[in-house]
C-alpha cells in the first residue's frame, strides 16, 4: 500500500474511533451541571440567561448558553439533542489538533498526536457532556492554530482571527482567562525580545481583547464578591494528591470512578492500574518534560505556555478561586498530548513510538468501555434518579418535590403531568447575600457581613425560624399549594441526608459563633432543613423517611 493511501487508511480510521467512542456516551441520563445548562439556556435570549447567571449559577459566562438557547429551540430539549452540540465540538476538536500538530512537527508526528487526542478517555467522556468544556476545548485549539500560522506564516488575518478566538474563550468558560494570561505573558515576552514590529501588534490586538472582556471582568468580580462570602470555603483544601489525580485523569487510560471531584484516596497498585494509569501517566509526562528541554525558539514557547495554565490553575485552586478538577482545564489537555508526542518522538525510536502509540489505542479503548459501563448509574444516580423515585411513589403534578440540591434544574419534572419542583435551590440561592426568597430585607444586609454569623447563631439558640421571608415564601409556595391528602417528597443529595437533625443536636453542634462561622454553609443547611420540617409539621403527617442510592428521602402527606 503506498503512504498516499495508508494515509487515507489511517484518517479514516482515527475518524472512526472518534465518533464511534464519543458516540456511545451520548445516551446517558444529565446529571445536575448538565441540567443546570439546560435551565439556564431555557432562559429568556440574552438578558434572561444573564439575569439567571448572575443571580443564581454565579460562577458561569454566556457564550454557551446562548447557543444552546437557540440550538434547542431548533432541535429540541432531550438529553440526545442537547449532548450533540457538545459532541459537535469535542468531534470537531480532532482535526485540529492535527493541523497544529503538524504546524509545530510534522505528519507522522500529528497523526500520532491525533490518534491520543481521539482516544483519550478524558476528552471522549466530556465530548457529549452537556456543558461548555467541549467547546472551549475546541475553540482553544482554534486559538493555537491561529497563533501558529500568525507566527511561523506571518498571516496578521491570522492576528484577528486569534483575537476573536481569544475572546470567546473567557465568555464560555471563566476559568479560560488563564489561557489569555498565560499566552499574553509569555507570548507577549518572547515577541519583545524577538520582534518590536509584531509584538507592537500583537499589544495593540491584546489591548482590543482586553476592551472587549470588560463584561466579562465585571461579570466574575460580581461572582468574586457574593462567592467570597461563604461559599468557596466548604469545598475543602488543595491537596498534592489532587495534583496527582488531576494528572491520571488527563494521561491515564481509566479515569477516576468520580471523574467530577477529586477523591483524596490512596490508589491500589494493582497490575491493570499499572497498564492503564501508571505507564501511560510515565511516557506522556516524560514527553512533556523532554519536549520542552529539547524545543527551542517558538515551539519551547507553546511548552511554557501551557506549563504556565497549569501552575496558574493550581495557584487559583490554592486560593479558593475555583475548585482543582479535570474538568475546569480540560481545554489544555489536547495542546498537551501535541507536546507529550512531540517530545516523545525526539527522544524515543520510530518503532518504541509507535509501539507506545498502539498500546495507547489499544488500551484506551478498552479504558473507554470499561468507563462507560459504570457512567449511566453515576450519572442517574446524582438527578434522574428523584424523578424515578417520584414516579415509583406515584406522585403527580398535585404533589410536590422538594430537592435542597437541585431544585434549580427540574429537568426530568418538566412534563405538565410532573409533580411540581418547589422553587429554591438551597446550594445556589443562599450563595446570593440579597436574595428575597430567603431573607427579609434586615437580614440582606447583614448576610454581606460577618454579622451573619451571629445571626444564624442567636437563630439556633432561640429556637426560632432563621427567616420569616422564607416562612411566608415557603407557605405560599408550598404549603398553600398542595392539597389536602397530596404528598410532598424531601430529596437530599449525598452527605445532605446527614444534616437531618433535632434542635438540641443542632444547639450542641454550635457553641459558640465561632462554631458557626467554621462550619457556615454545614450548618446553614441543618438549620434550613429543621425549619421547613418545621413549617410542615402544622400541616403534614410524616409517612416515611429512608435511604435509596444517593439520596435521603422524606415523604410527607397533608393532613
Amino acid at each position: 500500500m503506498d503512504k498516499k493511501k495508508l494515509s487515507i487508511l489511517i484518517f479514516i480510521i482515527i475518524a472512526v474511533l472518534t465518533v464511534i467512542l464519543r458516540y456511545m456516551f451520548i445516551y446517558t441520563d444529565f446529571w445536575y451541571d448538565e441540567a443546570c445548562s439546560w435551565m439556564t439556556a431555557k432562559q429568556e435570549f440574552p438578558f434572561g440567561i444573564i439575569d439567571y447567571l448572575l443571580n443564581k449559577d454565579l460562577q458561569h459566562t454566556p457564550i454557551y448558553f446562548f447557543i444552546l438557547h437557540f440550538w434547542m429551540k431548533i432541535f429540541g430539549n432531550s438529553e440526545y439533542s442537547i449532548k450533540f452540540l457538545s459532541l459537535i465540538f469535542g468531534i470537531g476538536t480532532i482535526p485540529l489538533v492535527y493541523t497544529a500538530a503538524k504546524k509545530l512537527s510534522n505528519k507522522k508526528t500529528a497523526i500520532y498526536a491525533t490518534c491520543l487526542t481521539a482516544i483519550s478517555p478524558l476528552l471522549v467522556y466530556f465530548s457529549t457532556e452537556a456543558r461548555m468544556y467541549s467547546m472551549v476545548t475546541f475553540l482553544v485549539m482554534l486559538s493555537l492554530n491561529y497563533l501558529i500560522d500568525f507566527e511561523k506564516k506571518k498571516k496578521y488575518k491570522s492576528l484577528v482571527k486569534l483575537t476573536i478566538a481569544n475572546i470567546l474563550i473567557p465568555y464560555t468558560l471563566v476559568g479560560g482567562i488563564l489561557y489569555n494570561i498565560s499566552l499574553l505573558i509569555c507570548y507577549g515576552t518572547y515577541l519583545f525580545k524577538t520582534n518590536k514590529g509584531k509584538f507592537k501588534k500583537y499589544i495593540k490586538s491584546t489591548g482590543i481583547e482586553m476592551l472587549l472582556l470588560i463584561p466579562y471582568f465585571l461579570m466574575i468580580i460580581r461572582y468574586a464578591k457574593l462567592r467570597s462570602i461563604f461559599v468557596i470555603s466548604h469545598e475543602g483544601a488543595v491537596h498534592f494528591s489532587d495534583i496527582i489525580e488531576l494528572i491520571r485523569n488527563f494521561f491515564g487510560l481509566e479515569p477516576a470512578t468520580n471523574i467530577y471531584w477529586s477523591m483524596n484516596e490512596p490508589y491500589l497498585i494493582t497490575f491493570t492500574f499499572t497498564l492503564f494509569v501508571i505507564i501511560p501517566c510515565v511516557y506522556l509526562v516524560y514527553g512533556v518534560v523532554q519536549g520542552h528541554k529539547n524545543s527551542t525558539g517558538f515551539n519551547k514557547l507553546i511548552y511554557k505556555i501551557f506549563a504556565l495554565i497549569f501552575v496558574l490553575f493550581i495557584i487559583t485552586a490554592f486560593a479558593k478561586i475555583h475548585v482543582l478538577t479535570s474538568r475546569y482545564i480540560l481545554f489544555i489537555l489536547p495542546p498537551m498530548l501535541i507536546l507529550g508526542t512531540i517530545g516523545l518522538s525526539k527522544k524515543l525510536s520510530q518503532l518504541h513510538l509507535q509501539c507506545f502509540i498502539a498500546y495507547f489505542i489499544i488500551l484506551g479503548i478498552l479504558g473507554n468501555i470499561k468507563y462507560y459501563a459504570i457512567t449511566p448509574a453515576l450519572k442517574t444516580g446524582a438527578f434522574a434518579s428523584v424523578a424515578i423515585e417520584a414516579e415509583e411513589q406515584e406522585l403527580t403534578v398535585d404533589d410536590m418535590v422538594i430537592m435542597p440540591f437541585g431544585s434549580d434544574a427540574p429537568y426530568y419534572f418538566r412534563k405538565i403531568t410532573n409533580p411540581r419542583v418547589y422553587d429554591f435551590d438551597f446550594h445556589k440561592e443562599l450563595r446570593n447575600p440579597y436574595n428575597g426568597k430567603f431573607y427579609s430585607p434586615a437580614q440582606q444586609k447583614i448576610m454581606a457581613t460577618n454579622e451573619k454569623y451571629e445571626l444564624l447563631y442567636n437563630a439556633i439558640i432561640s429556637d426560632r425560624d432563621f427567616s420569616d421571608a422564607h416562612y411566608y415564601y415557603f407557605r405560599n409556595n408550598v404549603t398553600d399549594k398542595i392539597e389536602s391528602g397530596r404528598k410532598i417528597l424531601i430529596a437530599l443529595y449525598g452527605s445532605d441526608g446527614q444534616a437531618i437533625v433535632t434542635p438540641k443536636e443542632l444547639k450542641e453542634s454550635v457553641a459558640s459563633v465561632n462554631d458557626v462561622k467554621n462550619n457556615f454553609l454545614e450548618t446553614m443547611l441543618k438549620k434550613y432543613l429543621l425549619d421547613i420540617r418545621f413549617y410542615l409539621n402544622q400541616d403534614f403527617q410524616m409517612l416515611k423517611m429512608y435511604q435509596k442510592g444517593n439520596y435521603t428521602y422524606l415523604l410527607l402527606q397533608k393532613k
